[in-house]
């Protein structure tokens, strides 16, 4: 069992809803750091309104958002000056690096906002590829927050539509 199947293991027996709260926001936390799985796995299970679902998301990518930020800013000069020595990763280290110039926030919040989406790759993308320094701690956090909560309310709509409760 890995630390995936272990995390949901304990989120569905979790009776606490503030356990249940706690352990939301560290499992959407460190999604957004190295779990290469989408944060809506989570949301199926635990008695809780939705609404309170979307804003522990939302804080849980928030902070991991700020983490990943800092460990971009710190091996984005080395990966850039690696990559830059190779025909294809060139041409992708160049991709990324206008992306980000060229989208800003806005590109970031449309990204994360895709439901059923790993956060874990544009995060880092948008925090690797900041050469000009375009994303700021403070905004780069609220656009993960609003897109947490934005992705979860799409989902939420989308199974609502199909007559699926998801929580309280």
């Amino acid at each position: 069992m890995d630390f995936t199947d272990a995390m949901m293991a304990f989120l569905t027996n979790a009776s606490d809803p503030a356990v249940y709260a706690l352990l939301l926001m560290v499992y959407t936390l460190l999604n957004v750091i190295f779990l290469p799985v989408p944060v809506e796995a989570a949301l199926f299970i635990g008695n809780m309104s939705p609404l309170l679902k979307a804003l522990l998301v939302g804080t849980g990518k928030a902070i991991g958002s700020i983490i990943v930020l800092k460990i971009g800013a710190s091996i984005g000069d080395v990966m850039n000056s690696r990559m830059m020595q190779w025909g294809i990763a060139k041409s992708i280290v160049n991709f990324c690096n206008w992306m980000v110039a060229r989208f800003h926030y806005l590109g970031l919040y449309i990204i994360l906002s895709i439901p059923f989406m790993v956060d874990t790759v544009p995060v880092y993308i948008f925090s690797i590829f900041n050469e000009q320094g375009f994303m700021e701690t403070g905004p780069f956090a609220v656009v993960n927050f609003l897109a947490g909560i934005n992705r979860v309310l799409i989902v939420l709509l989308i199974f609502a539509l199909f007559g699926i409760k998801i929580g309280a």
